[in-house]
């Protein structure tokens, strides 16, 4: 069968859906009606699935014979952004919108198993098409689904996309080895004793040790971390206060650290934590540093991504090797801690001038004649491993 014919058939489909996609959006956790739809797809096609923790969606092809299992993962949530580019599909939900990528990764992964049921009689195996809640804020969607794939005895690989919009349609990128980093949003709460601003003798200020706390940390990856390994400690948020001539009891700081090496992060939470509180005691204050959610780094398994390179090649695209893994993280690193597996991006950017090329921008577009290709390549990687 011509794979890229077959693919082609469906293109129309995957546009349809993912403009479906893309104009409602979900946020993590509540991607209720985006998880009824995705069923309601796989059940036209004849397909099984399950609904596995929080809203995922374990579709499952069994092919003509035993043989090997894959699994595909889609994550399918949007972000909490007002888009601000306007298209015949913009999001219709004040203040979210899918400025990652998801929808497109769950259109092309529907899309696949409109193809791969029709080779049904072709291959030999299973392959699990996983639709993933919450990976923008790694609420343990892997886990769950990682915990139901165990229960039906595992799989010998897995793959995902993500989109790039730094990318051309047609070029694709995949690193072997560590890929992208892991990820910790941190909260540090520094409690002083709030009081008159114009008698500060009589109260604890909770807002210049905070200050202090922030200059030291970020100073971690330069003063207390090996410099051959990267880390990045970024404060984002910080809140305190109500008025201007009230000083109030606590600030709050919030950020996230990037790391690539198991027990860094430990590491880099203790050194934080005695930090924030030897500072905060000088003052009189108190501080609390918390981890309160984050993901382990993306590990590219080198056999699973040759072979990822030599189908993105045979297909004729370009493909494109990073020096240097990602800053960026992705909670698919747990399923390749589990398993064998392969990240990888393709690229869709668009030529409007309008457009970003950046991730998490409310003016992200992408070229939807850059989705074609990812049909094709589940298709095929998933034909040349169950053959």
């Amino acid at each position: 069968m011509n794979i890229h014919e077959l693919a082609a058939k469906y293109e129309d489909y995957m546009i349809s859906i993912r403009r479906h996609f893309h104009m409602y959006p979900e946020l993590s956790l509540k991607e209720e009606k985006t998880s009824l739809r995705i069923q309601q797809e796989l059940t036209e096609m004849g397909i099984p699935f399950d609904v596995v923790g929080h809203r995922n969606v374990v579709g499952r092809i069994e092919f003509a014979r035993p043989g090997k299992r894959l699994a595909i993962r889609a994550d399918i949530d949007a972000l909490p952004m007002q888009e601000e580019i306007d298209s015949e599909f913009k999001s219709t939900v004040p203040g979210v919108m899918h400025a990652c990528g998801h929808d497109v990764h769950a259109a092309t992964l529907l899309a696949a198993a409109k193809c791969l049921t029709e080779m049904k009689d072709e291959l030999s195996g299973t392959v699990y098409l996983c639709f993933q809640v919450a990976e923008e804020i790694s609420g343990g969607g892997p886990q769950e689904i990682i915990e139901y794939l165990n229960s039906r005895g595992g799989v010998d690989e897995v793959i995902a996309n993500h989109m790039t919009p730094a990318l051309d349609p047609y070029v694709t990128s995949a690193i072997s080895g560590p890929a992208n980093a892991g990820n910790c949003q941190w909260r540090i709460t520094v409690r002083g004793r709030g009081g008159h601003g114009s008698r500060p003798d009589l109260s604890i200020d909770p807002i210049r040790p905070a200050t202090e706390i922030l200059q030291k940390i970020c100073s971690i990856p330069s003063n207390y971390h090996e410099p051959f390994y990267p880390l990045v400690i970024s404060p984002c948020m910080i809140h305190s206060g109500t008025a201007y001539n009230i000083i109030p009891d606590e600030c709050v700081m919030e950020g996230n650290i990037r790391y690539f090496h198991k027990g860094e992060l430990e590491e880099v939470l203790a050194k934080m934590e005695t930090i924030a509180k030897a500072i905060a005691a000088a003052s009189g204050a108190e501080a609390k540093v918390e981890m309160i959610a984050g993901c382990v780094p993306v590990e590219n398994t080198p056999e699973v991504t040759e072979k990822v390179y030599r189908v993105m090649e045979e297909m004729g695209l370009k493909v494109v090797k990073p020096e240097y893994p990602g800053m960026g993280s992705d909670d698919f690193g747990y399923f390749t801690q589990a398993y064998p597996g392969c990240y990888f991006n393709f690229g869709a950017s668009s030529d409007r001038p309008d457009a970003a090329h950046n991730l998490h921008n409310t003016k992200l577009f992408y070229e939807e004649k850059g989705f074609l290709p990812i049909v094709e390549f589940f298709v095929r990687y998933t034909a040349d491993f169950l053959k």
